[in-house]
């Protein structure tokens, strides 16, 4: 028997046997790691692309809420459309200029009950009555010095009270005339001089809801106060530069709880008194310092208009001197020596343009 041979076959099936063995052991690792690596449905998209909703990090993440971008997208852009500053405009209604042949320095201007506007044409001593159309209802040129006859100076005011009886300064007189309702002659005060009652150069005129009249006079500078029949009650003033003082009193009005305003050209300044003449407070025309006050308005709402002469303007003013804003002309051009100011029931402003030659009507500004 031959023993190496039978060795060497039974160690070559033995051998044999073990690498069998061992690569059906390998195999099923082999697919193991191949299905895992490259998964062809084994693991559906939904699940790579969309992980589970009770992972927190998705909901924490929404880059949502662009609340962050939104907010300071929104503000700049809401700010100047809801706090807009509005452009003040002053419409121009109509102009009154040739009625009839020309205006000549026209004065003081003033409304009456019916809303007809009153215009004092100084420079022909003579007094036009006006519709709110501007269509001339009346005319009373009669110069002189008789009752119900005018001798002006060239300048002047009038005024009306609550019983639309029209107080006139007839300056060239040196005297006041005062006409009812219907135009008639009614009674006059003054004469020429220093004492109480009388005038060197009367300008201003105002009459409180009481009927009392103010009458400024540059050539005594005070303000003389008298009762509706032309009775003295009181004066106040005086030449100088101090609180209380004038230089050349001009424009004058009175507001709703009897404070007066006294407008002076010299000293360039308003000031406020209580209805006994004691000062209250005062102030200088704002958009320009050295301007020069004439003419003083007040409206419904209790603010100032004052007509600046030299800088033709018109500056609007708060009771209390706080500058609210100002206007220079309308669409017939700026005002050339602007002198009085006067309002009708629905608000419309009158400036009288004294070397314009003009009246215009302008409806009211959108004032806050």
């Amino acid at each position: 028997m031959n023993l190496p041979y039978l060795f060497r076959t039974v160690l070559y099936f033995t051998v044999l046997s073990m690498l069998l063995i061992a690569c059906q052991s390998a195999e099923p690792e082999a697919t193991v790691s191949q299905a895992t690596a490259v998964p062809p449905t084994a693991v559906p998209p939904t699940e790579t692309t969309v992980p589970p909703t009770d992972t927190p990090e998705p909901t924490a993440i929404p880059l949502p809420t662009a609340t962050a971008t939104e907010t300071p997208i929104s503000t700049p852009t809401t700010e100047p459309t809801i706090t807009p500053t509005p452009e003040l405009m002053f419409t121009q209604l109509l102009t009154i200029d040739n009625k009839p042949g020309s205006l000549k320095d026209p004065g003081g201007i003033a409304v009456d009950s019916q809303d007809n506007l009153y215009v004092w044409d100084a420079g022909h001593s003579r007094l036009l009555k006006f519709d709110s159309e501007g269509t001339l209802l009346e005319t009373r040129d009669n110069k002189g010095s008789g009752d119900g006859e005018f001798n002006s100076l060239g300048f002047g005011g009038i005024a009306i009270d609550a019983n639309d009886n029209l107080f006139v300064v007839d300056n060239g007189n040196f005297r006041i005339q005062k006409f009812d309702s219907e135009g008639n002659y009614v009674t006059q005060w003054g004469s020429e001089g220093r004492e109480d009652g009388q005038f060197v150069r009367a300008i201003g005129i105002a009459v409180d809801s009481d009927g009392n009249v103010y009458v400024t006079d540059d050539g005594r500078p005070e303000v003389q106060v008298f009762d509706n029949d032309g009775n003295f009650l009181r004066l106040w003033g005086g030449f100088g530069f101090d609180d209380g003082d004038f230089q050349h009193p001009t424009g004058i009005a009175v507001d709703a709880e009897g404070n007066v305003y006294v407008a002076d050209y010299n000293n360039k300044n308003v000031q406020k008194f209580d209805a006994e003449g004691n000062f209250l407070l005062g102030w200088g025309m704002t958009v320009e310092s050295y301007g020069t006050p004439e003419g003083i308005g007040i409206d419904a709402d209790g603010r100032l208009y004052i007509t600046d002469y030299d800088r033709a303007r018109v500056e609007v003013y708060e009771a209390d001197g706080t500058f609210t804003t100002a206007w220079e002309g309308g669409e017939d051009g700026r005002f050339n020596r602007p002198v009085a100011v006067a309002f009708d029931s629905q608000g419309n402003i009158y400036i009288s343009n004294q070397r314009g030659n003009t009246i215009f009507k302008f409806a009211p500004p959108p004032l806050p």
